[in-house]
């Protein structure tokens, strides 16, 4: 489970990190990104009431806080990043979610340098 201080809770945050954020997107996901001036990167989920029913959309919720919590170590300190879902995305697998988080992170350079 995520750990609740790396989470991003407040809708003040949703709506700077919206307004002066930047995205980047694929077919299934939608990535914001706003940097901070704080330690720690904050993550936080939205997924519309347009995409299936209740427990499918925390089902969801679920499977994406699960990847982040494993991809958080590498991702640089100091961002608020906020995933939106896009239809479609409840039919497919756990490895290609994975693999569209990943490439919404290296195309906003937020992995750590190795």
């Amino acid at each position: 489970m995520l750990p609740k201080s790396y989470r991003l809770r407040k809708n003040n945050d949703f709506r700077i990190t919206y307004k002066y954020g930047k995205s980047f997107s694929t077919k299934y996901l939608v990535l914001y990104i706003k940097k901070h001036h704080k330690d720690d990167s904050r993550v936080g989920f939205s997924i519309s009431k347009k995409i299936g029913k209740a427990n499918e959309r925390n089902y969801l919720k679920r499977r994406l806080r699960e990847i982040m919590r494993k991809k958080l170590p590498r991702v640089k300190s100091g961002h608020n990043l906020i995933f939106i879902a896009r239809k479609g995305i409840t039919g497919i697998d756990f490895n290609e979610i994975e693999k569209n988080v990943e490439y919404l992170l290296n195309k906003g350079k937020l992995f750590n340098e190795e």
